[in-house]
């Protein structure tokens, strides 16, 4: 039996409001100097995205739909980050996603002759290390402290305080702080 799938509806008032930040995104918060953190965090704050003012958003990251974007204290968002923000992502404090990460909430259902859009969200503990190149998939928890290594593809939920890596990412081991 066919079961219904979360569909995302791209009215003509999201394709304004995405087309305008598209503009926004690719020149005044793309050219913005390195050290204009906070202005680069006021632009997304302008669209609906709820940014701490201590986190660090790259001028080269890309994020589409930022009202759905959270960040938290001092979290970063790395160069050439993409953050396809189509369902919420959440990105806890003291996180930090790496240069060329890719979060994606959105795919296609390929079981439809419609290959409609289905989303789920992306959460990102407190702490949380996601190493250069990956790539976050839809509906993923990331829980707090662990560590994704670079170039993983992530597809299921990682446990708190472990480092994962691969393609798909599988548990490598536990992630102890020394002298805490």
């Amino acid at each position: 039996m066919y079961e219904p799938v979360q569909t995302t509806p791209f009215s003509f008032g999201y394709k304004l409001k995405s087309r305008l930040w598209n503009l926004v995104n690719s020149t005044l918060f793309r050219w913005s100097p390195f050290f204009l953190r906070k202005y680069r965090v006021a632009l997304v704050r302008m669209f609906g995205g709820k940014i701490d003012w201590t986190s660090s958003l790259s001028a080269k990251a890309t994020i589409i739909d930022p009202w759905n974007l959270t960040m938290g204290y001092q979290s970063s968002l790395g160069d050439y980050a993409y953050a396809l923000c189509h369902n919420k992502v959440v990105i806890g404090s003291k996180s930090c996603i790496g240069r060329g990460v890719c979060l994606l909430t959105g795919s296609h259902d390929i079981n439809s002759c419609h290959f409609e859009m289905i989303t789920d969200p992306i959460e990102i503990g407190d702490c949380v290390w996601v190493a250069t190149n990956s790539t976050i998939l839809k509906g993923v928890k990331i829980s707090e402290g662990a560590v994704i290594g670079a170039e993983s593809l992530v597809t299921d939920n990682v446990a708190p305080w472990t480092v994962v890596g691969g393609n798909p990412a599988k548990f490598i081991k536990k992630r102890i702080i020394k002298n805490a």
